[in-house]
């Protein structure tokens, strides 16, 4: 399953709708274009080495939160909306409306139900993101220790420089369908991807936050 799959599939829908007052037919159709933005938005902030440092003490702050369990529903009253409030601030910064709009039309649903529904998602995104990424016993061969170890570097020069925007970024290329097949969270595709992401990384969110907004 694709991280999208994975997230969607831990959403409690019938719960969050109840929370937020909406049908969850409209929920569950926001939701995906929501997360996927979210993906592209964290994505576009790895690229640069400080971005991808900023990322990477985020997620860490996050792998903890246990918000996402493995078979089992996220745990919404352990969300913290606050948190999701500066995350989505920091992700989409002056073009979060823009975003929510967007989401809205392509989802057929009310700005508003987007506005309530991303300060819920991100720090779910994060965590889920975290775990996977930051285990000692993960398939990343914890990417975020790797990026932070080398915090002390000079920026750009850290050889680890770009492996976790390269990561993400194929992770957002497996949601959208385009991206390479292979396990995203494996750290011996990270180095090779990081070189794909430089390449295209940057028009990814383009495609999809650019695209939603109408632009090239």
């Amino acid at each position: 399953m694709s991280a999208l799959n994975d997230i969607l599939a831990a959403l409690p829908i019938q719960q969050l709708a109840d929370q937020l007052g909406e049908e969850p037919a409209a929920v569950e159709k926001a939701a995906a274009p929501a997360v996927t933005s979210i993906l592209g938005g964290l994505t576009q902030n790895a690229q640069s080495p400080e971005g991808e440092l900023s990322l990477a003490e985020a997620l860490q702050q996050h792998q903890d939160t246990g918000l996402v369990a493995e078979d089992a529903p996220v745990q919404l009253e352990a969300v913290d909306t606050a948190d999701g409030e500066k995350i989505v601030n920091h992700v989409f910064g002056n073009q979060t409306e823009g975003v929510a709009q967007a989401l809205s039309s392509q989802a057929g649903v009310s700005s508003a139900l987007v506005n309530r529904l991303l300060p819920i998602l991100a720090p779910i995104v994060l965590n889920y993101l975290a775990k996977q990424l930051g285990g000692s016993n993960s398939a990343a061969g914890n990417i975020l220790g790797q990026v932070l170890g080398g915090a002390g570097q000079q920026a750009g020069t850290n050889a680890n420089s770009g492996m976790l925007g390269g990561v993400l970024s194929q992770v957002l290329g497996s949601v959208l369908g385009g991206g390479q097949q292979d396990n995203p969270f494996d750290a011996t595709n990270a180095q090779a991807t990081t070189q794909q992401a430089q390449a295209t990384g940057g028009d990814i969110v383009s495609q999809i936050l650019g695209g939603l907004l109408g632009k090239k």
